[in-house]
C-alpha cells in the first residue's frame, strides 16, 4: 500500500512539474501573437490606443507562455502627446456611460474585418490579439471603504464596551452597533470606465476563435496618489491598466488550456468575459 501510494504521488508531482513547465516556457518554444489597438471611442485625443496597446505589451508577456512580435512601432509622437497633464485633461466632461448586458457579438466563426492573413504569417505570427476601444465614460458606484470604516469602528467600539462593565460598556456597545449600521448607508463615488472589444484571431485560419466585451474601471479619488499630478488623471489610467490586466488574463488562459494543452475551448464560448460584468454600450 506505501508502495502505491508512493507512486501516485510521483505521477502527481510529475503532472504538476509538466504543468508549471508549460506556464513558464522557453522564449523559441512561447507562441507568437501580435497587438492590434483601435480607439472608436468619441475621445480619440486622449491617445487611449496606444496607451492601451502599451500596457498590453507588457501585461501579456508575464506568464511567460507568449511573445511579443513587433509589427508596428507605438510612435512615440503619440505617446509623448497623451493627455496626462492635469491642464489638459478633459476626464470629467468625457459623460456618463452606461452599461448593461445587451451588445450582440458576432459569431466566433466569423472573419474579422480588414484582417492581412498574410502580413502576420510573414512576420511569424500565430495570433493577433486585437482591441477596440468602444467608450471611455464616467459612471457612479457604491464606495466600498465606507462601510468598511464603519464596520471597523463600529466593531472596535463593541469590543470596547464588552470588556467594560456597568453603563458604560452598555453605551458602548449600543454607539457601536449605531457606527456599524452607518456602514449601511449608500455612498457613492465617481468611476472611469474604458470600455474595451477584444478579439483573439487566428493568422492560420483568419477566423475569431473567441472574444469578449471588457470594462476596465477607476474610482477617482479625493486626491491623486504620488506620481499622479490629478485624479482624474489617475482614473483614466487605472482603468487603462484593469482593462489590460483583465484582457491579459483570459488571453494567457485560452493560450495555456486550448493552444498548449489542447483541452476544449468551450470555456470562452458565449461567455461573459469581463471586469464584473459582460457590457454594452449605449449613449
Amino acid at each position: 500500500m506505501k508502495k502505491l501510494f508512493l507512486i501516485c504521488l510521483a505521477i502527481l508531482l510529475s503532472l504538476h512539474g509538466t504543468t508549471f513547465a508549460k506556464k513558464n516556457l522557453p522564449t523559441e518554444e512561447r507562441i507568437n501573437i501580435a497587438v492590434e489597438v483601435t480607439d472608436n471611442s468619441r475621445h480619440k485625443e486622449l491617445s487611449t490606443a496606444a496607451l492601451l496597446e502599451e500596457r498590453l505589451l507588457k501585461k501579456l508577456v508575464e506568464k511567460n507562455l507568449l511573445n511579443i512580435v513587433d509589427t508596428k512601432n507605438i510612435s512615440e509622437e503619440i505617446l509623448d502627446g497623451a493627455i496626462t497633464a492635469e491642464e489638459n485633461f478633459p476626464a470629467e466632461k468625457l459623460g456618463d456611460i452606461i452599461v448593461f448586458d445587451a451588445i450582440e457579438l458576432p459569431a466566433p466563426s466569423e472573419t474579422p474585418e480588414n484582417f492581412n492573413q498574410n502580413f502576420y504569417a510573414d512576420k511569424g505570427v500565430g495570433y493577433v490579439v486585437r482591441c477596440e476601444v468602444l467608450a471611455l465614460g464616467t459612471s457612479r458606484v457604491e464606495d466600498d471603504s465606507v462601510g468598511a470604516i464603519f464596520g471597523m469602528a463600529g466593531g472596535l467600539t463593541s469590543f470596547i464596551g464588552a470588556w467594560t462593565s456597568g453603563s458604560t460598556g452598555k453605551t458602548l456597545r449600543r454607539v457601536g452597533a449605531g457606527v456599524g449600521l452607518g456602514g449601511f448607508a449608500v455612498s457613492e463615488r465617481t468611476a472611469l470606465n474604458t470600455v474595451v472589444n477584444m478579439q483573439f484571431i487566428s493568422v492560420e485560419t483568419g477566423q475569431i476563435l473567441w472574444q469578449g466585451n471588457f470594462m476596465g474601471q477607476a474610482v477617482k479619488h479625493h486626491k491623486p496618489y504620488k506620481g499622479y499630478k490629478d485624479a482624474w488623471t489617475q482614473a483614466y489610467l487605472e482603468s487603462l491598466d484593469k482593462s489590460a490586466e483583465v484582457i491579459s488574463k483570459y488571453v494567457n488562459k485560452y493560450v495555456d488550456k486550448v493552444i498548449i494543452n489542447g483541452k476544449s475551448d468551450k470555456d470562452f464560448k458565449d461567455k461573459k468575459l469581463s471586469v464584473g460584468t459582460t457590457v454594452g454600450i449605449r449613449f
